[in-house]
């Protein structure tokens, strides 16, 4: 299958000031994650130059940072393929994101700065404009920058890279997911009330309450287990009956 993307699909804005390597990364990514190219879907790299004005040189060092992150499969003289989404790869990703941001909210917590404040109130206004337009591109990209904003709180905003990084597999379902019925009013009450703890200097609760935030992980992909049976691979040597142990986060 040949899947032609559109500039429209793109959420960078500025684009045209990225390097093109990171911008033909940034613009497939995108792509693959909101399952506008869905798994098996054939990456034209003569098409996706075109499309972003951009030589095959810088398109060819994103590919390469996509396979790496497993989004893609490189067939030497076959093409480029989008990659089904991992079991494995949803619960390492979820393993790395939970251990770092629960580690991050709580020295955003203990070095709380009130100039802050406008990034988040700035965030929660996107957020409730995302859900009044039922937007969920720009909702989901909107939930990330919270979660960046808790690693540039905490001193460490590179952080929130590895995070992405390791990701890719688990950022599929998470968006997939995001139509589910309450999900807006969900997440915005949840991501006010860490952040309340995080500018009332309360380490615990900030962590206690990221904790159950992100242990809706197991609850998503039994959501997409059932919604799309065989969207997920599920490798060989993991059992169903456990994914709920797996994937939420340790209490301390």
């Amino acid at each position: 299958m040949n899947t032609r993307l559109q500039q429209s699909d793109f959420l960078q804005a500025n684009a045209s000031a990225q390097p093109k390597a990171l911008t033909a990364y940034n613009y497939i990514r995108h792509a693959i994650i909101t399952m506008k190219m869905e798994p098996g879907a054939t990456i034209s790299e003569k098409e996706t130059c075109a499309e972003l004005g951009v030589s095959r040189t810088p398109m060819r060092e994103a590919v390469l940072r996509l396979a790496q992150e497993g989004l893609v499969n490189v067939v030497p003289s076959g093409g480029t393929f989008v990659n089904s989404i991992s079991l494995r790869g949803v619960i390492e990703g979820h393993l790395i994101r939970s251990s770092l941001e629960l580690r991050m909210v709580r020295l955003a917590a203990r070095s709380y700065d009130a100039v802050r404040d406008r990034d988040f109130d700035l965030l929660m206004f996107l957020q409730g404009d995302a859900a009044k337009r039922q937007d969920y591109d720009q909702s989901f990209a909107v939930d990330n920058d919270f979660h960046r904003l808790i690693c540039a709180m905490a001193g460490f905003p590179d952080v929130w890279q590895t995070i992405h990084n390791a990701t890719g597999q688990l950022d599929r379902i998470r968006r997939f997911a995001i139509p589910r019925s309450g999900y807006f009013d969900e997440v915005e009450q949840e991501h006010r009330a860490i952040y309340d703890a995080i500018r009332a200097g309360d380490a615990d609760r900030a962590h206690e309450l990221l904790r159950r935030h992100l242990d809706d992980i197991a609850a998503v992909v039994e959501y997409v287990f059932a919604d799309r049976p065989g969207l997920i691979v599920q490798e060989p040597g993991f059992d169903l009956s456990t994914l709920e142990v797996m994937l939420a986060p340790a209490a301390q």
